[in-house]
This record gives C-alpha cells, sequence and structure tokens, in this order.
C-alpha cells in the first residue's frame, strides 16, 4: 500500500471518528433535554364573569409545539400562540422564563359556567405528554366594587419629568377609558401648553383583566405645572394627587427636610446647641456666679485696705 493511499484512508477514518463523536454527543445531549412540566396548579375556581388563568409550564421544549385543549372536545383550542376555535375570550399567555421554562398559560376572560371541565396542556414530541388542568366556573359572579388608585412624582425640581400611574379596576370588566385634568381642565396632547412635553400611555394587563392602566408622563416640567392632578375613569371614579414643581432652592430644602426627617439624632444635637447659645456672650451660669464672687472679694479687700 502506497504512502498517499495510506494518508488518504487515514484521513478517512480521522472524519468518520470525529462525526461518530459529534453524533453520540448531541444524540446525548437529546437524550437529557427531555422536557418535562413543571408543578403548577391543577384545580381552578373563579366565579361568572371573572379571568381564569389555566397554568402550564414545561422545561426543556426546545422547538417542539404547545397546544391546548378541552378533553370534552374533538379538536384543540390553541396551538402555539394561534387560536384554532376563535373565540375572542381565549388568548394564550407565551413567556420565555428563566432556566430554559418556557410558559403556556391558557386565559379565559370573563369565565361562563360552558367553560367548566377537563383541560390538558399538550407537547407535541414522539411521546406525547400531557398535563391536566380541572377548571371551575361558579354560577354566581363575584361582586367587587370598582377601584382606583394614583401614585407617581410629588416633588420635582423645575425642567425634570413628572410621572404619574393610574390604575382604575371595574366590577366586571376594565373601564373603557381613562381622562386626566390638571387644576380642573382636562389635559389634551394637542394643547399648545402641553404638546411636545406630553405622553399618555394606556394598556390593560391580561391578569387580573379588568384593569385599565393609563401613565401620564410630562418630560420637561414647569413651575406652572404644579397642582392637583386628577384622574377619571370612563365607571366615573376618580382620584387625585398634588405634584409640586419647585426651583433649585426650594428642591434643596425639601430634601434635607428629608434627611432631617430620616436622622433621629440631629434633632437632638440641635437642640444641645440651641440650650448653649440661648447664654448670652456663649458664657454658662456658673461662670457668672464665679465672675459675681470675685468682684465682691475684690471690693472687701479695698474697703478693708481704706478703713486702715
Amino acid at each position: 500500500m502506497s504512502d498517499s493511499t495510506w494518508r488518504l484512508l487515514s484521513t478517512v477514518v480521522l472524519i468518520l471518528f470525529v462525526l461518530l463523536i459529534t453524533v453520540s454527543a448531541y444524540s446525548s445531549k437529546r437524550r437529557v433535554l427531555v422536557p418535562n412540566f413543571l408543578p403548577t396548579k391543577t384545580n381552578v375556581t373563579v366565579h361568572m364573569g371573572e379571568l381564569a388563568v389555566l397554568q402550564c409550564k414545561i422545561r426543556n421544549l426546545g422547538p417542539k409545539q404547545v397546544s391546548w385543549r378541552k378533553v370534552s372536545l374533538d379538536y384543540p383550542l390553541t396551538v402555539g400562540t394561534l387560536l384554532f376555535d376563535n373565540q375572542e375570550d381565549l388568548s394564550v399567555d407565551h413567556k420565555k422564563l428563566r432556566g430554559m421554562v418556557t410558559q403556556y398559560n391558557l386565559i379565559i376572560k370573563r369565565a361562563q359556567p360552558r367553560h367548566s371541565g377537563k383541560y390538558e396542556c399538550q407537547i407535541s414530541a414522539t411521546n406525547i405528554h400531557t398535563h391536566h388542568v380541572y377548571l371551575t366556573v361558579l354560577d354566581s359572579p363575584l361582586h367587587i366594587e370598582p377601584a382606583i388608585n394614583i401614585r407617581g412624582t410629588e416633588y420635582v425640581s423645575r425642567y425634570e419629568e413628572i410621572r404619574l400611574d393610574c390604575n382604575a379596576t371595574g366590577a366586571v370588566r376594565a373601564p373603557d377609558d381613562i381622562d386626566w385634568f390638571h387644576n380642573g381642565h382636562m389635559i389634551v396632547k394637542d394643547d399648545l401648553r402641553w404638546r411636545g412635553r406630553i405622553r399618555i400611555h394606556k394598556y390593560k394587563p391580561e391578569v387580573p383583566g379588568r384593569s385599565l392602566i393609563s401613565s401620564l408622563v410630562i418630560e420637561y416640567s414647569l413651575l406652572s405645572d404644579g397642582g392637583r392632578y386628577v384622574c377619571r375613569s370612563s365607571d366615573l371614579e376618580t382620584v387625585s394627587m398634588d405634584v409640586n414643581v419647585l426651583n433649585s432652592e426650594e428642591m434643596k430644602l425639601v430634601r434635607d427636610a428629608g434627611k432631617n426627617r430620616r436622622d433621629p439624632n440631629r434633632k437632638d444635637t440641635v437642640s444641645r446647641s440651641t440650650s448653649k447659645m440661648d447664654r448670652p456672650n456663649g458664657t454658662s451660669s456658673g461662670s457668672r456666679t464665679f465672675s459675681s464672687t470675685s468682684i465682691l472679694i475684690i471690693l472687701l479687700t479695698v474697703c478693708s485696705l481704706v478703713t486702715r
């Protein structure tokens, strides 16, 4: 066998060996990454009209598809994030979490008794994996009072950003809209006073499904922007908050006052210093007594010398 033939065979054997190791490693890796369901709530009970969330969390899902189906039906409700059955009250909350965990939650808005039953989250693979969740929808609606709250910037320096967030929750569903007011006047983005300085962003969180959140951002605050801000939902629920826009000196006083409140020893120190300063010329009562006694001794000495 010639040297060239031997070298060719050696090269082929080496390539085959490398390919064998690569395939073995890949197969081993695939064997390890078997999808499995993480523990989640398997019995869900809600009142009629509430939001029902059926959880499904999977580790090592990889490229496999996830579908939801109701066991009593012979067709899937969802495949991935697509709705197989086009129902407005159904949606899928899909997120990729840490630790190679993927979430595919089935969301049922305004749940009704007809939604009750056994559901399964299914992984499409060579071996089908399923996770069952039982949903019970009670006939009676849950009575919840509408609520609204506001939070945000209370003190801000002039030219800094003001941000206020208003969260309005309805009794059965989310309010349709939220309006903002400043000192009794409705805030309109196209108004000359606010144009180019203001942003209003509204969104409805998927959970709990009855809230509307509106964020008011004033990017370049002026002294005239101080005052009372009111947010009002379309359900006519209102809440207010006072915002103070200060110049640099006023803001420094506010910050110093905050430091004094956080430092309980500061007041005692000031009180002790003040008690010393209350005495004229910085002298103590003991010093004044000593001075009077000295003067009296001197006068007696002078008198005794004169009488001699």
